[in-house]
């Protein structure tokens, strides 16, 4: 599944596996979206979408996570700006002891984070 929504995986094509187009380190507990401008990044950004198209690339791998500035707005422009197909992921980053996980998860169970992801997954984010 794409950010734009399903393809046949014969239109995937060459992949560029785990990137990024946006990361932003401030914490969970201090993100949002306010604190980019899409079009700024989008700006910045769909040069090198477009050089890795024209390179062979047709599927891109965004691999930031959600409390780590994953934007799917912004993937989303991108892609349909570019031509190429990104794909993005569910779950959080436990990194720099969990600075980068939201409070709610570790209120939650293992089975209920699983069911958010796997929401995620099934019906898009």
């Amino acid at each position: 599944m794409t950010v734009n929504g399903i393809i046949p995986s014969s239109s995937a094509g060459v992949f560029l596996t785990h990137e990024h187009l946006l990361v932003d380190f401030i914490g969970a507990d201090s993100l949002s979206a306010d604190r980019w401008k899409r079009e700024e990044v989008v700006q910045k950004m769909l040069p090198f979408l477009l050089e890795a198209k024209e390179s062979g690339c047709q599927t891109f791998v965004d691999c930031t996570p959600d409390y780590l500035g994953r934007d799917v707005l912004l993937l989303q422009e991108l892609s349909k700006l570019s031509g190429v197909n990104i794909l993005t992921n569910t779950g959080f980053y436990g990194a720099v002891d969990n600075k980068f996980v939201p409070r709610f998860a570790f209120d939650e169970s293992a089975g209920q984070l699983a069911e958010r992801w796997i929401n995620e997954w099934e019906h898009g984010i």
